[in-house]
């Protein structure tokens, strides 16, 4: 007599799951045989699980024209097939970023809706990482229009870090293009064009072939007209775009024509908005003293601050006066240089003029600032009795965001990282 080839007690004190799972794998009493991928493996199975579970098994046994003989699946791998077959007999899903793409298709193909949402909630977990390419690439592929929308939120919000995030560049046509679409972003035309040429060099290597200006332009096609062009730095345009043939001759000539004030007829010259998250207001003082001392006016209060992250400044907090101002002495002038010193807001304000800690300038326009870009705020000396910080904190931490102050060359009096004037900034980030 014929050994059987599986043990005697397979059945003893087994749940239902067990006992399938244990004649799926040792081919007991199966009644089909499916030949599976482009090998044509073998798998033997049990039709009245697969039609228990999938309307489309149900119909491919007991339609009008039942499949007879062995069934040919040659668009579905070996491996998902295997995974397909372990959920409809036990309810288990054995799933991960490396085969959800895969697992989603054949859920799909035997319209399986609780397995298409289990792949639903790893994706939905991973939307907001630096897989957010991937989630978005298979979002689109499989009509999940909700998942789509929140990955290219989080790149919105997050677009330094994913950028620079390594999985960010392997990053399909489809996706670049969502991504260079948006009207939004937080992080400058510049980066945005800086990981664009990244993606496209990348892409010729993926594809074996030398990442040559020529190459890359055959790789972006029509996705290099929605890259604005006109609006990156353009010190990086000079010296990393125009001699690398990326662009031809006419478009060069016409980005730098852009800058003189010339229409474009090639790339978008629409500003994207940077989108920010949420606003705060940092304070530098642990504690406040009264009575700074007074100056002949020609003195400047003045701090150097940073951010490690792009921020929108909204306001500068000052402080106000200990005592009674005069209404002569009301005048503040507030002044913000860039990171070359160079002056972008001149704006007055008027103090208060009783007793008062802290008066706050809004500013006639927010000023963005790109991520550990130092800016310098600079106040004329004030004419009456103030309030100042004392202890203050050189830098200030609040969520994921990091405030440096220091002390600028700008300054005369003795404010510094430790003490003295300007109390804190606003801003959104």
């Amino acid at each position: 007599m014929a050994k059987s080839n599986y043990s005697r007690d397979w059945q003893d004190n087994k749940s239902i799951t067990e006992c399938m799972m244990y004649m799926l794998k040792k081919e007991i009493m199966y009644d089909l045989i499916f030949k599976v991928g482009a090998e044509q493996s073998t798998v033997k199975v049990h039709k009245f699980m697969l039609a228990s579970r999938s309307p489309v098994f149900y119909t491919m046994f007991e339609g009008g024209f039942p499949e007879k003989g062995e069934v040919i699946v040659p668009d579905v791998n070996l491996g998902t097939f295997k995974v397909l077959l372990k959920y409809i007999y036990s309810d288990e899903l054995d799933l991960s970023l490396d085969n959800i793409q895969e697992v989603l298709y054949v859920a799909e193909k035997y319209m399986i809706p609780e397995m298409k949402n289990e792949c639903a909630v790893l994706l939905s977990s991973s939307v907001e990482t630096s897989n957010a390419s991937l989630v978005i690439d298979i979002a689109s592929k499989f009509h999940l229009q909700d998942l789509r929308n929140k990955g290219l939120d989080h790149i919105q919000y997050n677009a330094v870090e994913f950028l620079k995030a390594p999985n960010a560049i392997k990053m399909s046509k489809e996706c670049m293009e969502s991504i260079l679409q948006l009207d939004s972003a937080n992080c400058s035309k510049t980066e945005i064009c800086e990981f664009f040429i990244k993606w496209a060099s990348s892409q010729c290597e993926a594809e074996k072939i030398t990442p040559s200006g020529e190459n890359m332009r055959k790789i972006a096609g029509s996705l290099l007209y929605l890259v604005r062009f006109p609006l990156i730095d353009k010190t990086y345009f000079a010296n990393e775009i125009v001699h690398t043939g990326f662009l031809t001759l006419e478009e060069v000539v016409s980005v730098f024509s852009s800058h003189y004030g010339q229409e474009n007829e090639f790339f978008a010259e629409s500003v994207r908005r940077v989108c920010y998250r949420k606003s705060y207001r940092v304070f530098r003082h642990s504690n406040l003293s009264s009575s700074w001392m007074l100056y002949n006016n020609k003195e400047n209060d003045a701090l150097q601050i940073t951010v490690n992250k792009n921020i929108e400044l909204k306001s500068v907090i000052l402080y106000g006066p200990s005592g009674n101002a005069s209404c002569n002495d009301r005048e503040i002038v507030i002044k913000i240089l860039n990171d070359s010193e160079n002056e972008i807001c001149n704006q007055k304000y008027e103090s208060c003029t009783h007793t008062c800690a802290l008066q706050t300038v809004v500013l006639s326009e927010p000023i963005p600032f790109n991520s550990n870009e130092c800016f310098t705020i600079m106040v004329n000396s004030v004419k009456f009795a103030a309030y100042y910080g004392s202890n203050c904190k050189p830098e200030c931490k609040i969520d994921d965001i990091i405030v440096t102050y220091q002390k600028s060359p700008k300054c005369n009096t003795s404010t510094n990282a430790e003490k003295g004037q300007i109390a804190g900034i606003e801003f959104n980030a």
